[in-house]
């Protein structure tokens, strides 16, 4: 029985949407690393004979090792990528390894995160996945295109770029030098630096002890001579070459090429926004995957830091203030802000259950983290090494449009006052981006309750004597609900909700709650926000 398939019979059913993509570009003449797919329908207890059949096709093609990758029939849509959701892996071409890869694999379309992702994006998780297979490049430079194409040419783009293998790129433990443009314009080149190299290994090259020397592929400059850090599977850690310190990792010849194939590949997929996968191998670039760009890439440059700030790359646009909580194996609180180090699975999973934003200190807007964020609306600023010190539970603003990260000011306590309240009288909190519900725009409008200031009824009293002439009126509880309901006025026009990790009464006639709230200070400027709901569509 042959478990195997090549490209020319990848069909999405059988060989899932990774895989048809890539063969629909072989189809159109754009170079793609030879592929094997073993089909959805390969049952696991098939896996050992698969693993036979791949040991024998990959003979005389995989000097460096084999890569599993995966071809679920649902990841790489319009809407939804499932990026760095499944596992790939990198494996030596030894029965007992390729098979591990394979199980691995095919196991991670299991994983809670992947059923958790597909529900925030009101999907279905596939219930099996195939894995495409491809012998392991040994690349110059890799890493990721993301574009607009109209009229068969990139209109707007951005690539980031590293020196051998892409995984530390996609993972978001390195940030990639960064080329942003429109059309043929170059508008920024951001370099970053990079101590380390990954690059596939031989079986000899893999036994070689830290400190032996190896020579390394390059572009223009020829090859070099690396120091062997030491290996992971598959994998050689190399310290990157003194003399290339300061030396472009992209030229402008291949930047040029991997634009040209950008808009082949888009028109062979018929796609108006493209996120491609790329490697610059010694004989020229390969397309490693081909996918619709969920949500569109802003061009930014590193900005300059706020005061008593930091400044990192903006990955994903919105303002959202909370306290910190760092990554950690506990479930970090909904509403508080993550900080994380590489925007790797632990952290995507952290994204799904409802943090108001995120901030890495490594990493890039394309790494696959970052992608996951932006599906979700969750601002997102990248490289910020600084925030590996902010302190747990102090609160921050960040801004994943400018990609800063500061120190948030307090929610002032509302001002005392004799005669009527009013919802000057209070810090006010609203909502921008609801449907309107009264005439300034606002969901509603919301008192902050002081406790140490103001009793609760009297709040409620005033709330329902001001609504007449401000509009809807709820209230937020900054100390959560009373203990006791006891203690809880009762008011037909409001009901408590609890959401984002706040306490309101919500008026009723407002219906459902807003995606965020926003605090505004008496002269209307903006100086906290929290999303209230953890399934976002958009930004």
């Amino acid at each position: 029985m042959t478990f195997l398939t090549t490209l020319t019979d990848a069909a999405p059913s059988c060989a899932g949407a990774k895989a048809a993509a890539l063969a629909c570009l072989q189809q159109a003449g754009l170079p793609v690393p030879d592929s094997a797919v073993i089909p959805v329908d390969v049952a696991d207890s098939d896996l050992p004979g698969a693993a036979g059949q791949l040991l024998a096709w990959a003979e005389r093609r995989a000097p460096y090792g084999l890569i599993a990758r995966s071809s679920a029939p649902g990841e790489d849509s319009v809407t939804s990528s499932f990026a760095g959701l499944y596992d790939s892996v990198i494996t030596p071409c030894t029965p007992g390894q390729v098979l591990a890869a394979l199980r691995q694999v095919r196991a991670s379309v299991r994983a809670p995160v992947v059923a958790e992702y597909a529900a925030a994006r009101g999907l279905s998780p596939d219930d099996d996945l195939a894995v495409l297979v491809q012998p392991v490049l040994r690349p110059v430079v890799a890493g990721v295109l993301a574009a607009q194409v109209t009229g068969g040419r990139c209109v707007r783009w951005r690539i980031e770029a590293v020196r051998g293998l892409a995984e530390q790129l996609v993972s978001g433990a390195q940030t990639g030098e960064i080329h942003c443009g429109r059309g043929a314009a170059i508008e920024s080149v951001a370099c970053s630096a990079q101590p380390f190299i990954h690059l596939p290994g031989t079986t000899q090259e893999l036994d070689l002890p830290p400190g032996e020397w190896i020579t390394v592929p390059a572009a223009g400059t020829g090859p070099a001579r690396a120091k062997v850090a030491g290996s992971g599977p598959g994998v050689m850690h190399l310290r990157t070459p003194a003399e290339w310190a300061g030396v472009p990792v992209l030229t402008p010849h291949q930047r040029e090429e991997l634009l040209d194939l950008a808009a082949r590949a888009a028109q062979a997929l018929g796609l108006e926004q493209i996120d491609m996968e790329w490697a610059v191998a010694p004989e020229g670039p390969m397309v490693l995957q081909g996918r619709p760009l969920t949500q569109p890439i802003r061009e930014t440059t590193r900005p300059e830091p706020p005061t008593g700030g930091w400044a990192g790359l903006a990955a994903v646009a919105g303002i959202a203030t909370g306290p910190t909580v760092h990554l950690g194996p506990d479930p970090a609180p909904e509403g508080a802000v993550l900080i994380c180090g590489a925007l790797g699975p632990e952290a995507a999973a952290a994204l799904l259950r409802g943090p108001a934003a995120v901030v890495s200190t490594t990493g890039g807007p394309l790494s696959h983290t970052a992608i996951i964020a932006r599906e979700l609306g969750i601002p997102c600023v990248t490289n910020v090494p600084e925030a590996a010190d902010i302190a747990a539970g102090m609160v921050i603003e960040v801004d994943g449009t400018a990609g800063t990260v500061r120190p948030a000011p307090s929610v002032p306590a509302p001002r005392q006052e004799d005669g009527p309240v009013s919802y000057r009288d209070a810090a006010v909190l609203t909502t921008r981006i609801s449907d309107a519900c009264t005439d300034d725009g606002r969901a509603a409008t919301l008192l902050l309750h002081d406790p140490d200031c103001a009793d609760l009824g009297v709040l409620v009293r005033a709330v329902t004597t001001a609504s007449d002439t401000t509009g809807l009126l709820g209230i937020l509880l900054p100390d959560g609900p009373p203990r006791s309901s006891v203690l809880l006025p009762e008011h037909p026009g409001l009901e408590l909700r609890t959401a984002g990790g706040l306490a309101l009464l919500w008026p009723r006639p407002a219906g459902d709650l807003p995606r965020r709230v926003v605090a505004l200070d008496a002269d209307d400027r903006v100086i906290f926000e929290r999303p209230l709901h953890t399934t976002r569509s958009g930004s």
